[in-house]
Order: structure tokens, then C-alpha cells, then sequence
């Protein structure tokens, strides 16, 4: 989805509709900060057409008592929104941009093994976009925006069905502030709910903050994850990802720090063991089918999983981004998946450590 997950991408909708036409969906989520979310979601779109396309959410906190809500309309300028102007308008529970777990995921890591995948904070806003698709190659997009950000405390009563002894990280605060950005970004997204499909994919995104825009943080930011989808053979696939970024002039707040250490990135650490305003990341995981013993010439019935995480996360008081200087960290470790990839078991380890301990994680979806 495009702007706070309130609209769609029209190549993704025509893959799943076909055609224009509306949804409505509720939404659940349930976070250490909010406790209980509970909402509505919904989008009309004809990508087709000239019509405007629109998307809304509505949401409330039980657990804050609090609403939260977004609103976005984009109208095309040329035929099958390959060019759009939009708006926006949003208060949510938001996390950092890196941190890519899904809601229900979170939801169920926190009610069934007592973990929290997320650092939150509370972002009240408005912007306006360009945007420039190309099918397949990229979505290129400049975005002015204006939000405000809130520090959100762990709320003291947040029950879990398992592991209820298990300690529960606070939800660290972040720089409260208005922020007045232009983004620049070049994206073309994988879809993470469905199985591997071949491809170069792509996010590059130049931000900054201040110097001139006004508010009350002043930064430039670049970030760069890619990805590559090797299919080596009808059974057998590895999937590639490089990221790195820097904060190249001012400093960022708390809550653009960019880290690393959890299911996502450095699986076999703590989630956000590394923070800083550089880092750099190297991924690779490969999957193969695994025949069903009693019945030849079937499609398999599990894929087994071998992967490796390198990577850091760190200051620089010169703002060199120099990973060859850096001693990275390395993890590693096997899993399964099942033959529709909707669920994942990993056992990672620490491979700089002689007797670390096994990290097992449960994941819905591919972490990249």
C-alpha cells in the first residue's frame, strides 16, 4: 500500500481485482503501547480510469482510549495512474520504517511468546505527493509533509496468554518535535505474504528535514535496500538483500535512527541491539522443496531454509559510512517453511560465539 497503508498500488489492485471497485475491511491489531486496536479500513479505486482513487482508515485504542485515523486521495493525471497527485492526512501508532513485521505477526508474538517486534510512537500529520509509476521498473515519488511526533509509554497491564513471567521491553522515547520533510524515493516493493516471485527489487529514498523547511529537526537522511530473487531451480530459490544508510548532515532523532537485531535483521539478536545514524546489512536465504517420502512426483510438502545475516548499526562522528572498517555482526541457522509459505520456523545462532544459545522465531511471512 502507498502513504501510511491507506491505498493500494494500482499494479497490486488490478492483480487482485481486475477491475475498479471498493473493499472494506476491519482491522486488529494489539501492541504494548495501545493494548487493543480495533477499526475499519477501506479503499475505492479504478486504476483504469481518470476517477480519483481514495483510501481511509479509522481506528481506536482501548488501551489508550484514543482514536487514531487516516485519509488519502490521489487523482490521476494521466490514464492507469501512472501519474498522481495526493493528500493526506493521519494520526496513528507508528514504528520505525525499517522495522518490517507485520501487525498480526506482532499481535501474536506479543500474545503468545509475551515479545513486542516494534518500538512505537505517536505521529500526527499532513502531506502531499507526486507520483511517477512505471510498471514493473519503478514508482519514483517526492513527498512534502508536516507531522508531529509523541513519545509513547508502555502501557503497565499488558496481559499475554504465554510466558506471563517473561519481562516486557518499555517503549524507549522519542524526540517530541514538529517535522517539516521533503522525500525523495525510488521504490519497487515486494509483496512478503506470498512466495517468492523472481526479481530485482528495489527502495532508495533521500529525506530531509529543516534547513529552510522549518520545524524542529534539522537532517538529511539516505537509505538504500535491495533485493534479488534467484529462482536456481523449480524447487530450489535464493533471495538476496543489501542495505545500508547515513545521516549525512544534522542529527537524527531517536526515532530515525536507523536498527538492526531481531526476526527481520540479525535474528539471532536482541531486537535493537544495534542503533545508530549509519549501518549496513547483508542477507542471503535459501530455500528448497523437500519431497513427500510416500508420494513420488508430488509438488513438495515443505521447503528447509539456510540463511545468513552480516551486518552493524553505528555513530560516526564524521558521518563516514564505512563498513570495511566495521567489525560486523554475523548470525546464521536453518528453518522450514510450509509448501504456501504462510508460515516459517527459523532457529538462528550467533556464529561469532562458540556456544551461543539457538534463537527460534516464528515468522508469517518471508522477513525479506
Amino acid at each position: 500500500t502507498f502513504g501510511d497503508r491507506l491505498l493500494t498500488e494500482p499494479e497490486i489492485w488490478r492483480a487482485r481485482h481486475r477491475r475498479g471497485g471498493f473493499r472494506l475491511d476491519p482491522t486488529l491489531d494489539y501492541n504494548r503501547v495501545d493494548g487493543l486496536w480495533l477499526g475499519l479500513s477501506g479503499e475505492t479505486q479504478d486504476p483504469g480510469s481518470m476517477l480519483p482513487r481514495a483510501g481511509g482508515r479509522w481506528e481506536y485504542s482501548l488501551g489508550r482510549r484514543r482514536a487514531g485515523y487516516g485519509a488519502l486521495l490521489e487523482q490521476p493525471l494521466l490514464p492507469r495512474a501512472r501519474l498522481g497527485l495526493g493528500v493526506s492526512i493521519v494520526r496513528r501508532t507508528d514504528h520505525g520504517d525499517r522495522q518490517q513485521v507485520a501487525d498480526e505477526e506482532t499481535s501474536l508474538a506479543l500474545l503468545f511468546a509475551r515479545q513486542d517486534y516494534r518500538d512505537y510512537f505517536a505521529r500526527e500529520g499532513v502531506g502531499g505527493y507526486l507520483v511517477w509509476r512505471t510498471p514493473g521498473v519503478t514508482t519514483a515519488s517526492v513527498h512534502l509533509r508536516r507531522d508531529t511526533y509523541r513519545s509513547l509509554p508502555r502501557l503497565p497491564h499488558v496481559r499475554s496468554w504465554f510466558a506471563q513471567d517473561r519481562p516486557l521491553r518499555d517503549n524507549p522515547a522519542v524526540a517530541e518535535g514538529e517535522a517539516h520533510v521533503v522525500r525523495l524515493r525510488l521504490e519497487r516493493p515486494q509483496r512478503l505474504d506470498r512466495g517468492a516471485r523472481a526479481g530485482f527489487y528495489h527502495a532508495v529514498e533521500l529525506e530531509r528535514a529543516g534547513a529552510g523547511l522549518g520545524g524542529d529537526f534539522t537532517y538529511t537522511r539516505v537509505l538504500a535496500d535491495l533485493r534479488s530473487v534467484l529462482r536456481l531451480s523449480p524447487g530450489a530459490t535464493l533471495v538476496l538483500r543489501a542495505a545500508g544508510g547515513s545521516a549525512t548532515s544534522g542529527a537524527l532523532p531517536p526515532q530515525k535512527l536507523f536498527t538492526l537485531g531481531g526476526v527481520d535483521g540479525l535474528r539471532a539478536r536482541a531486537f535493537g541491539r544495534y542503533r545508530g545514524e549509519q549501518f549496513v546489512l547483508g542477507q542471503a536465504e535459501g530455500t528448497v522443496g523437500l519431497p513427500r517420502p510416500w508420494q513420488e512426483g508430488t509438488k513438495p510438502w515443505l521447503h528447509a531454509i539456510a540463511f545468513v545475516d552480516a551486518g552493524d548499526a553505528w555513530t560516526s562522528p564524521d558521518r563516514a559510512w564505512a563498513p570495511a572498517d566495521r567489525h560486523l555482526q554475523v548470525d546464521g541457522g536453518v528453518g522450514l517453511t510450509t509448501a504456501d509459505d504462510n508460515m516459517r520456523v527459523y532457529v538462528a545462532r550467533n556464529l561469532q560465539r562458540e556456544r551461543a544459545a539457538a534463537v527460534v522465531s516464528v515468522r508469517l511471512q518471508r522477513p525479506f
